[in-house]
């Protein structure tokens, strides 16, 4: 067997490797190095055309000289330049090196599929079309294609993808186990109640807090910076804080120091203590800013009054006998943000509910979102109106209702943030 006719049967083989799928978690270019047999200066361009001939599934062919790789034949260029009038006469008999690529791309079998990307765009597509030549110490390894470097760099993606939003969904599953315990508080001790709860992603910056307490029901409900991750991470900071915060067994929980103890805490974990310039502005020691909005009530045992505190959020009061809907508005300082004072205090207010009130408490989810004809902000007016075109429906329908009536606003305009509302009747306090 001649020398050439070796060189078919490795190259009939080569040809049946490329065929076969790689690893789909391929990282470095040796797994998408096929061993194909390569030629050399001694192969006249006559053999390389007979090569390309016998075995169609070949693209390229690596030129080696002493173990080396010194250049590239792509199967279309060297048959459009060798088909040429006289080209087979001229130079069927010259080497091969005539026709071939002098400047291939080559790296190393343990470039990183990235690093090999970069390269491949660098080289300004010749990747996608010719292949890449890895090598061992300098030595020829063998070709990869353009075709599999893509799929390399597609699975790699998928497989980030596929561990990214699995972990996203344990995230999830870690934020919603911290908010059972209030699931069963808000079932046991608020009957007629609605929770509107939706991340705008897996999980979200949105929370809440509910404990029964000698004092009555304490709730709370908080809208951290950002959603996704990093509004999540945020949420169970505070949820933190409150779990040790507050007692169930305990009286004398009181909502505004409760958030003046959340401020304090949130800036200390995460460092956002602020100090004075020399003009005396304040700013943050660290370039990030990140807090939370919240509101706490206490709601007397016989649902007849409640004690409030908020940083930025309002309630909203719905009493029967009375024809408007008031608004119980918070203070306007942030939660743990670095631009509120490490000393900063939030009132609690004492909101009479009479015999019967409905109560609501939106986030900013809710007043911000875009929608309706206009594509405008929902707005608290139109949640309140919303609250008295409703006025004597149960808690729970009215904030069925209100969940597909936002549906409806929202059409097809993107969720904008996290939303949350959570409504109650004081007239089924048990």
């Amino acid at each position: 067997m001649s020398h050439i006719d070796r060189l078919y049967d490795t190259l009939a083989a080569s040809a049946a490797d490329l065929r076969i799928a790689h690893s789909p978690l391929a990282t470095r270019a040796e797994h998408l190095s096929s061993p194909t047999e390569a030629v050399s200066p001694e192969h006249t361009n006559e053999d390389v055309r007979d090569l390309f001939a016998r075995h169609e599934s070949l693209e390229t062919m690596a030129v080696v000289e002493q173990g080396r790789p010194i250049g590239l034949i792509n199967r279309n260029a060297f048959m459009e330049q060798y088909a040429r009038p006289f080209s087979r006469e001229v130079f069927g008999r010259k080497s091969c090196i005539a026709f071939m690529d002098k400047t291939p791309v080559v790296v190393d079998m343990a470039t990183p599929i990235e690093l090999l990307v970069k390269t491949a765009v660098d080289a300004g597509g010749r990747v996608l079309k010719d292949g890449f030549i890895t090598t061992a110490h300098g030595q020829y390894l063998g070709l990869g294609t353009g075709f599999g470097l893509m799929k390399a760099m597609s699975d790699i993606e998928a497989e980030k993808t596929r561990q990214l939003l699995s972990s996203i969904s344990y995230a999830s599953l870690i934020q919603r186990s911290h908010l059972v315990e209030s699931d069963r508080v808000l079932q046991q001790h608020l009957p007629d109640h609605g929770l509107l709860w939706e991340p705008r992603d897996v999980v979200g910056g949105d929370a809440y807090f509910f404990r029964h307490t000698p004092d009555g029901l304490l709730g709370c409900l908080f809208d951290c910076t950002g959603h996704g991750v990093p509004g999540a991470f945020m949420t169970l900071i505070a949820l933190s804080f409150l779990e040790q915060a507050i007692d169930p067994s305990r009286s004398g929980a009181d909502p505004g120091a409760t958030l003046t103890g959340m401020n304090r805490y949130i800036k200390r974990v995460l460092q956002q203590r602020a100090r004075c310039d020399e003009d005396d502005a304040v700013r943050s020691e660290k370039e990030s800013s990140d807090g939370l909005d919240a509101a706490i009530f206490l709601l007397a045992p016989d649902g007849r009054s409640l004690r409030f505190a908020s940083a930025r959020l309002s309630l909203l009061v719905a009493r029967e006998g009375e024809d408007t809907i008031a608004q119980i508005d918070g203070d306007k300082a942030g939660i743990g943000y670095a631009e509120t004072a490490d000393d900063q205090v939030w009132s609690t207010q004492d909101v009479p509910l009479g015999a019967r009130s409905v109560v609501m408490l939106p986030t900013d989810g809710v007043i911000d979102q875009i929608g309706g004809p206009k594509q405008i902000a929902h707005g608290r007016r139109r949640l309140m109106q919303f609250m008295a075109d409703h006025r004597g429906a149960k808690a729970h329908s009215l904030c069925a209702a209100f969940t597909a009536s936002f549906g409806e606003w929202q059409g097809t305009q993107r969720r904008r943030d996290d939303v949350s509302l959570l409504a109650f009747s004081t007239q089924a306090v048990a």
